[in-house]
């Protein structure tokens, strides 16, 4: 993902009855943002199971013991949990695939690289996923879309879309050739048919949204589908003459995130170069024409919507800390954390802002606004580096520390953010929501 910038803090204003019933709160739960599962590596992208009832995560894991000279460590700890009824007071967690490769560069697992996005097919027990190629190279083999099927209680993963060779043949922003699979949307085009839909793929590294089309008759249990590629959406990149992003140029979009209403139009999120107010969601029809746009935001890692309001996660919004200005330095930072010896223990906490000791220095915010609103009034909730989101109409869940591994990031003097809980997916509360503004971009350079 690119680089961050600084900026200043969007205005904010106390909410009075202004949100509707169904953002706010659940009846009969105490208020506060309330911890559906804990104990999560590096938690990102949110997805419903086909039938809509159950919860995917995918956790890009905490690396491994195998080390290279560049400090990298990796190993089989990324994987997709399964969360059941989220919506209840005992949810059922379980992982039906583990084993996917992650990679880490810091002590402690902060801020792994590994299983970003993951979705369901029309085929039962498979599974989308955008991670790396278990059998490759780490770091060096490029990025793909593996399709992991389970069956007979034996989970096989098996590479389906090598989206870094689409990059080096493609490049569809014409700079830099660099493929980061960020998420993953599988678009059903007859729910209860045979299988015949395609997936949709947010490629922070090519700064473009991949369509990946199957041809589900040439799968085996040994084989995935043979499959065409082809650059649904793609975002412009200031290049330098060596071909490599420019980062003195315009802040980039850099898509990080997909979700779909029921009339199939699908929303992107960008995370802006991670510049304050640079980043945007836009709304495409399902042949990717765009409909409508939302800017002013900070680093968008999730979004959501539901029949009338659209939820954008900000991974460091509303501005990133104050760290002198150095593009990338919380980034940094954050992956040469101290180790995990005195972890923040707070993901069991289910009052308002739990997860961290410090809470007040993690970043991080989730906003909804009205879609049909003309005004385009904003309120937000305080949530702690929160990557994807997902919506059942009723609950907005956030996977929240998505920086994090299951036992936390301590304070340290060089972590930026002070003690960050541990990986968890909450339900939010959006009964305490503040009136926000959108973010003023400090304009094209850094």
């Amino acid at each position: 993902m690119r680089r961050l910038g600084t900026g200043a803090l969007a205005a904010a204003v106390v909410l009075s009855a202004a949100l509707p019933p169904t953002v706010a709160h659940g009846r009969g739960e105490a208020p506060g943002h309330r911890v559906v599962v804990d104990g999560l590596d590096n938690p990102r992208q949110l997805n419903w199971t086909n039938d809509g009832a159950d919860l995917l995560v995918a956790e890009a894991g905490r690396g491994g013991p195998e080390c290279s000279p560049d400090g990298s460590c990796a190993g089989p700890s990324g994987a997709v949990t399964l969360v059941e009824r989220p919506g209840s007071r005992s949810p059922e967690v379980s992982t039906p695939v583990e084993g996917l490769l992650s990679i880490a560069t810091a002590p402690g697992g902060v801020a792994a690289l590994g299983v970003n996005g993951v979705d369901t097919t029309d085929v039962p027990g498979q599974y989308l996923v955008a991670g790396y190629d278990p059998a490759g190279p780490p770091m060096a083999n490029g990025s793909l879309l593996v399709a992991v099927q389970e069956a007979s209680d034996v989970t096989s993963v098996l590479a389906w879309a090598d989206l870094q060779a689409a990059e080096e043949e493609l490049n569809p922003d014409g700079a830099q050739v660099h493929s980061n699979p960020y998420a993953v949307l599988y678009v059903d085009e007859d729910p209860g048919g045979a299988p015949d839909g395609y997936a949709l793929v947010a490629d922070a590294g090519a700064n473009t949204v991949w369509k990946v089309v199957p041809d589900f008759t040439t799968q085996t249990e040994e084989q995935a589908p043979e499959h065409e590629i082809t650059a649904w959406a793609t975002w412009p990149t200031t290049a330098l003459p060596d071909g490599t992003d420019d980062p003195a140029g315009p802040a980039e979009f850099v898509p990080t995130s997909l979700t779909s209403d029921g009339d199939g139009n699908v929303y992107v999120g960008g995370l802006g170069s991670e510049r304050p107010g640079a980043a945007s969601v836009v709304k495409f029809d399902a042949d990717g024409t765009e409909l409508d746009r939302w800017d002013g935001f900070t680093a968008v890692t999730g979004v959501a919507v539901d029949g009338e309001h659209l939820y954008v996660s900000e991974l460091f919004g509303p501005t990133p800390p104050a760290l002198g200005g150095e593009p990338g330095a919380a980034e940094d930072a954050a992956a040469s954390a101290d180790g995990p010896e005195e972890a923040a223990d707070g993901a069991a906490v289910e009052a308002a802002d739990p997860g961290a000791e410090e809470p007040a220095q993690v970043p991080g915010r989730v906003v909804v606004l009205h879609t049909g609103d003309p005004e385009g009034a904003r309120w937000g909730v305080d949530v702690p580096l929160p990557a994807d989101l997902a919506t059942d109409g009723r609950r907005v869940y956030a996977s929240v520390n998505s920086l994090a591994p299951a036992e936390g990031i301590p304070a340290g003097a060089q972590n930026p953010f002070g003690a960050v809980g541990g990986g968890a997916v909450w339900a939010l509360d959006f009964s305490q929501a503040r009136r926000v503004e959108p973010v003023a971009t400090a304009g094209p350079g850094r």
